[in-house]
């Protein structure tokens, strides 16, 4: 127990510890280590932005593959007389458990 009297705290620094000052080191430390966590996550969006550049790259040349091939298959079907265009449109069946 306590004899009720505020216990004395020491304001000045003993032998084994260092005052504590803030020099222009420490902020400039800071400074750096803030400008490095800009910098990898700018490059970490930079490498999201690539990879979504070079997959919207991939699909155009898709579609470009895609609709050469649906004008190739129309000019072979047109050229052997196929009635393609007149053909009508499958019905859709409907299997047992679908509604």
């Amino acid at each position: 127990m306590t004899s009720g009297k505020p216990v004395k705290s020491h304001s000045s620094t003993t032998s084994n510890e260092k005052p504590v000052h803030h020099t222009a080191t420490d902020s400039q430390e800071a400074y750096r280590r803030g400008v490095r966590l800009l910098h990898e996550k700018c490059k970490a969006l930079q490498r999201s932005n690539e990879r979504l550049v070079f997959r919207l790259h991939r699909v155009q040349k898709m579609t470009r593959m895609r609709t050469r091939d649906v004008d190739i298959l129309q000019v072979k079907l047109d050229s052997i007389g196929d009635g393609w265009r007149t053909a009508t449109e499958p019905v859709e069946v409907k299997e047992e458990g679908e509604e």
